[in-house]
Parts: structure tokens; sequence; C-alpha cells
């Protein structure tokens, strides 16, 4: 029988999937904290985390997908071969400078995101502008190994190129296409994963979870309130990253 340990980060998990798909992400760096702090080998913990990343947005993303427009699809064009360069690039850079700089500018964005009434540009884009966003964004996210989310949503909503729920829809599409390709490049790692009986129990968990809250943020929030939410998660993420 599993022990309180595991249902005491069974409920922490799912609060935090909940909130998390209410605003269009994912929630990896927090799946990847939990599972560490449970005492999880760092490389169980890294392939789970990709693995509920993958299963939170893509439950979510049925909700979502209503508000996607289909040239913001193209995001991921870029961020993915991108990603892996910038991944490649950061075995040369401090690892902590990064992170500390990241995380202050993400808990920027959120708390610009969270105050302010309305985009501080408009900026139009076309495919090539999409794809370069994209391709930024990537190499950002490998350069640092954060979800590329975090980087991708303030740009949408601050540059005034779409609102809250189609930022979301983006976001948790943006974030499901680029774990995804993160898991397959660890395919032969995954059944790891599974010699700890903790995954198994929490699958059920994360997708419950991702259900209601995709529901909660797509279905029951006004655009006003999302835009909210993700200011919150932001500069939560972000204080996370500057401090852990």
């Amino acid at each position: 029988m599993p022990s309180l340990d595991i249902w005491l980060i069974a409920v922490i998990l799912s609060i935090a999937v909940i909130i998390y798909t209410m605003g269009g992400f994912g929630g990896g760096s927090i799946f990847l904290a939990i599972l560490l702090l449970s005492g999880i080998a760092p490389s169980q913990a890294a392939i789970g985390s990709l693995l509920f990343n993958i299963i939170s947005t893509g439950i979510s993303f049925t909700r979502w997908r209503i508000y996607l427009e289909k040239k913001f699809t193209l995001f991921v064009a870029g961020s993915i071969p991108l990603s892996f360069f910038g991944g490649i690039l950061s075995l040369m850079i401090s690892e902590y400078v990064l992170k500390l700089v990241m995380g202050l500018v993400v808990t920027g964005s959120g708390l610009f995101t969270l105050i302010s009434q309305k985009p501080l540009a408009k900026i139009r884009v076309g495919i090539i502008h999409i794809i370069l966003i994209g391709c930024l964004i990537g190499f950002i996210a490998g350069l640092t190994g954060i979800g590329g989310g975090v980087y991708l949503a303030p740009v949408l909503i601050l540059g005034g190129i779409s609102n809250p729920k189609t930022t979301a829809a983006t976001t948790t599409f943006f974030i499901f296409s680029n774990s995804l390709a993160g898991l397959l490049a660890r395919i032969e790692k995954i059944p790891l994963a599974f010699q700890n009986l903790t995954f198994p129990i929490l699958i059920p968990i994360v997708v419950l979870s991702a259900t209601l809250g995709s529901y909660i943020g797509s279905r029951k929030l006004s655009q006003e309130k999302v835009r909210k939410v993700i200011g919150i998660i932001l500069a939560g993420i972000g204080l996370f990253i500057v401090f852990y």
C-alpha cells in the first residue's frame, strides 16, 4: 500500500497541475522539484517530469485548442532544433548565472503581465517572425534547461501578439511539443521511470487535475482572469528558479 508520503506528494502535485493548466502551462519545473524532494533519483525524476508535462499539457490542450491560432503552431518549428543547440552550448556556460538572470527576467515578466492593464506594445507577426521567435525561445530554453512556455507567454501578452486565452492555448501546445521531443531524445531511459511505483500512482492524478484545471481556465475564467493567472504563474516560476 502506498505510504502517506506518496499521498502527500499526490495532493501537492494535483494542486500544482490544476493551477498551471488554468493558465496554459504544464508544470515541468514543479514536477521535477516535487519528484526530487520525494527522494526519487535525478535520472528518474527528469524522465518523470517530462512524462507528466506531456500528460498535463496533452490533456489540457483538448480544452485550450479552440483558442489556438494555426499559425502559432509554427513556434515549435524553430524551437525544437534550437533548444537542442542551446542545450549543447549550456555545457560551456555557468548554469547558476543563466538561471539567476532568466529567473529574474521571468519574474519581472510575470509581474508586468499581472499588473499591466494593456500590452506594452502592439506587434504584428507573420510566419517568418513566428519561426524566428520560436528559434530564440527554443535556444534560451535549451540554454537554461527550463521549459520555453515561461518565455513565450510574456512575449505574446506583453507584445500584444495574442489575447490571454490564445496565449494559454499556444503555450500549452508549445510545451507539449517540446516536452515530447525531449522525452523522445531519452526514449531508452523511459523504463527507468516505471521502476518506481510512484509514477503509476501519480499519472491518474495528473490526468484528472489537468482535466479540471484546463476546464476552469478555458471555460469558466474571463480573458482578464486568465491573464492574471498567467502573471501569477510566471512570477512564481521566476522566483522558484532564482531561489531553488
